[in-house]
């Protein structure tokens, strides 16, 4: 390589960097986010003198012991997709912390709340016109864009769906905006379809009695009338998802062969 190409690749650095930092807002903000907490956990515990133990147990006593603690759960699971956190541990956390029927209230308000984010994002990016081009090609393609065409025939079904399939969480509420599904049959459909999941990952994490903070597993049992109840409702969840999933591809089926007898 000559001096000048060396001296082109060298220049072109800076937009290549700027191009990328465009093209990746979530994974910067994460990354931001995620640096300053662990930055100031290590300076809280440097100055209080505490372990990580001893931190948790007292992020615990605000979350249960103040009438703020539920709020500051809630804003926390909104944050959720701009930080990438996992919706599945905030959902278990809920459960150890407040118990199963609180503890369920508000991961269950959190969670479906949480969806209006990527919904909203892909809302204000999608075109209209391309997701309608996209809709009517949907019985040439794969079960993804099956789901794209019911998004538009019966979008409340769709999302209700793709809920209780449990596919992931943020790309069905990205689709269902970039579609410009309405946001009340969105929401509905959201809030539905989250009550079995929820219920299970909260049963799960109240079914967990004991101090999780010592690192000690002789200080930490099951409860087992908590989890048969959480594997009850799990298995009836998927069950009810599958009768779904399997209806909607026999309609599909039904359709396609109609489509093919009218042509």
């Amino acid at each position: 390589m000559d001096n000048t190409s060396q001296a082109t690749g060298i220049s072109a650095m800076p937009q290549r960097i700027i191009n990328w930092l465009k093209n990746h807002p979530t994974q910067i903000t994460a990354l931001i986010f995620w640096t300053a907490i662990i930055l100031g956990t290590r300076q809280y515990m440097q100055v209080n003198d505490i372990g990580f133990g001893e931190l948790i147990r007292q992020l615990s006593d605000i979350l249960t012991g103040t009438w703020y603690g539920p709020l500051l759960y809630i804003v926390v699971y909104l944050l959720r997709p701009l930080i990438l956190f996992p919706a599945s541990l905030l959902t278990l956390l809920a459960g150890n912390i407040f118990g199963l029927a609180y503890g369920f209230v508000y991961a269950l308000i959190a969670g479906t709340t949480s969806s209006v984010i990527p919904y909203a994002v892909g809302r204000w990016f999608s075109n209209e016109d391309e997701a309608k081009e996209e809709a009517l090609d949907d019985e040439k393609g794969s079960r993804i864009k099956q789901f794209m065409g019911l998004l538009r025939k019966n979008p409340f079904q769709a999302v209700l769906t793709m809920r209780l399939l449990f596919l992931p969480y943020d790309a069905v509420s990205l689709l269902a905006g970039a579609f410009r599904v309405g946001f009340v049959p969105f929401f509905l459909a959201t809030a539905i379809g989250n009550i079995g999941g929820t219920f299970a990952y909260v049963g799960a994490g109240a079914s967990i009695e004991g101090d999780i903070t010592t690192g000690n597993l002789s200080d930490v049992s099951l409860n087992p009338v908590t989890i048969a109840l959480t594997v009850a409702i799990l298995v009836i969840s998927i069950v009810v998802s599958r009768v779904l999933s399997k209806r909607q591809a026999e309609k599909d089926k039904n359709d396609s062969l109609q489509h093919a007898t009218a042509s």
